[in-house]
């Protein structure tokens, strides 16, 4: 009886939060007219699409134990600077090529500071993005770039791949891409190690170092991916363009430490997070509730998460 107890308790360690979503999308399927319709699924997961992407960068990070508040500014940066090399008469592949690169080196410079100078990834990232802020400013003048953009270019974020929309397409390769690369690969496994006890990894041989800076500049990239993408979608550029992402990341990444590996980041319980987001908001605005009610149920749902994955770890502790 102990034994089968204690398996229901690691289930739903490791399941409890899908198993929350499927409750959550009953409710409303149940209560919301539409709601499970072929149109309205496909709308949440178009809605969470650049979400789901950013926030797989910031994952990332979260796998090798640092943390990462630069991001939605460095998205927001790589936003207006693919817009403006556009507009300027830069090939779209070199403007997409140079954003990117930027996003790297933003990535690079923090994983140096954290780990040959030793300043806390909290700091350093807080204030590469005020810096990466200020530059989107400097470089837009405050206003937005509006203007005909390549259709090539375009079809990044509004075209179609069969019936499917290019961004649900993309989040699900990145997602897969994501998954598979941490689970299967010896860079992924040690970016895993790195994060869940450094001195070990040092002792055995690994560069925590090395895979440190490689999560932080890919957090980076995934920003300046999701910039693009938010350009192509909108056909526009806005300084803060990306700054809402703050929020809904860290409880995407957040909630999908309670998935699959109880308190510890991955990709795919990432996804699930997004998607638990996506869900919330598309039924609370389909019942008509508003935005704030919206954020107060993110809010518990980030101190739910947080919780659960304290009680857990202190429980398989011994504590």
């Amino acid at each position: 009886m102990e034994l089968r107890g204690e398996a229901i308790r690691g289930a739903l360690s490791r399941y409890g939060t899908i198993l929350a979503l499927a409750v959550l999308s009953c409710v409303f399927l149940i209560f919301i007219p539409g709601f499970a319709s072929l149109q309205n699924l496909l709308n949440i997961f178009y809605q969470i699409a650049l979400l789901t992407v950013i926030s797989e960068g910031f994952t990332m990070c979260l796998i090798v134990g640092e943390l990462d508040l630069s991001f939605p500014n460095v998205a927001s940066l790589s936003g207006a600077l693919v817009a403006g090399l556009i507009f300027g008469g830069m090939s779209p592949i070199l403007a997409v090529l140079i954003c990117l690169a930027v996003g790297a080196l933003f990535g690079i410079c923090a994983g140096l500071l954290v780990t040959k100078v030793g300043i806390s990834s909290l700091i350093t990232t807080l204030a590469s993005g005020i810096i990466a802020g200020g530059m989107v400013y400097m470089y837009t003048k405050g206003v937005s770039f509006y203007g005909q953009m390549p259709e090539g270019f375009l079809l990044l974020g509004r075209g179609h791949v069969g019936p499917i929309p290019s961004l649900i397409a993309i989040m699900l390769v990145v997602v897969a891409a994501a998954q598979i690369f941490i689970s299967y690969t010896r860079a992924g496994k040690y970016m895993q190690a790195t994060g869940a006890n450094p001195v070990a990894s040092r002792m055995a041989g690994v560069d925590t170092d090395f895979y440190k800076i490689l999560a932080m500049s890919m957090t980076s990239v995934g920003a300046a991916f999701t910039g693009i993408l938010l350009t192509s979608k909108l056909g526009s550029a806005n300084p803060e363009g990306a700054a809402g992402f703050m929020m809904d990341s860290f409880a995407s990444s957040l909630l999908g430490m309670t998935v699959l590996s109880m308190g510890r980041a991955n990709p795919f319980g990432t996804f699930v997070g997004a998607l638990m987001i996506g869900v919330i908001n598309n039924g609370m605005t389909l019942a008509g509730a508003p935005y704030y009610q919206q954020d107060i149920t993110k809010g518990a749902i980030i101190i739910f998460s947080v919780a659960l994955t304290s009680i857990q770890s202190k429980r398989l502790a011994g504590g």
